[in-house]
């Protein structure tokens, strides 16, 4: 009876030390607790502006590729740190915030999703 106890005990210990380990987490999968996934700090990111544009930017190295959805697509060089502008558009920032210009305006705040 002892072995029996023993056993099963044994068994019990086993299942508990072999936890699920959940998947990994894709693109667009929300974060912990269903919050939103955190915003990628290289890559394409897609940014909402406070004009009404949306941006896809991806920095990598001197260049800034942008697509602008509904518009065109362009090759930004880095005109400083963090700038970059091929004179008529420029971009400002990363991650989680940015600023997108055209010509002379001002520069429009954008969000990064």
């Amino acid at each position: 009876m002892r072995k029996i106890v023993l056993g099963a005990a044994l068994l019990v210990l086993a299942a508990c030390a072999t936890n699920p380990v959940p998947p990994p987490l894709h693109p667009g999968d929300p974060g912990p607790n269903g919050a939103p996934p955190p915003i990628p700090l290289d890559g394409p990111i897609a940014y909402s502006c406070d004009n009404g544009a949306q941006l896809i930017v991806d920095i990598e190295g001197a260049n800034a590729r942008v697509a602008i959805v509904g518009g065109p697509s362009m090759v930004l060089p880095r005109a400083s740190e963090g700038y970059y502008s091929n004179g008529r558009y420029g971009f400002r920032g990363g991650g989680g915030a940015g600023q997108w210009e055209v010509g002379r305006s001002a520069p429009v705040n954008c969000r990064g999703s």
